[in-house]
């Protein structure tokens, strides 16, 4: 993170990427063709249509790999990879950190997140990852200057995500 007294910046990927086994996509496309193929067996053709979309958008996603985001917080707003998000339009923001463990577990890394509510209707809750937990405490001071701070958790959407490596 790269912090300035008007500006926090940080890159991070959009998640960990998990390597899937050649029978994990025979699986999946198999799900796929038998949901499509039942559809259309009860005539229920725009159900097969959606399924197609969401299991081919679904399959894009896991064959590639993470992108990496560029997040700009400034006086104006939150940009992300371009897109600014002034403070007018972000409703509330919570900065979640990860316990520690019990246990110290070499391979076991904390993690942060910043949760945005924004009064968009595309995308009304964000998930950002933090590059650091250590610079957590810089974001939410930041942004408690301008938002209003309020507890948040993962949406189902994010806990589906994580479940499939997206």
């Amino acid at each position: 993170m790269d912090g300035q007294e008007n500006t926090i910046t940080w890159s991070v990927l959009t998640h960990t990427h998990k390597d899937r086994s050649t029978d994990w996509y025979w699986a999946f496309g198999l799900i796929a063709v038998v949901g499509i193929a039942a559809s259309i067996f009860f005539k229920n053709y725009m159900l097969a249509g959606i399924l197609a979309i969401g299991m081919g958008s679904i399959g894009i996603l896991v064959a590639r790999g993470p992108r990496e985001h560029t997040v700009h917080i400034d006086k104006r707003g939150v940009v992300i990879d371009g897109t600014r998000y002034p403070f007018k339009s972000i409703k509330s923001f919570w900065v979640e950190v990860e316990e520690e463990l019990d246990e110290p577990d070499p391979d076991y890394e904390r993690q942060a997140r910043l949760f945005l509510t924004t009064s968009g209707v595309l995308s009304p809750h964000m998930v950002v990852p933090l590059d650091d937990v250590a610079h957590a405490a810089q974001v939410r001071d930041y942004l408690a200057q301008f938002v209003k701070e309020e507890e948040q958790h993962p949406h189902f959407a994010e806990h589906l995500a994580d479940i499939l490596g997206l």
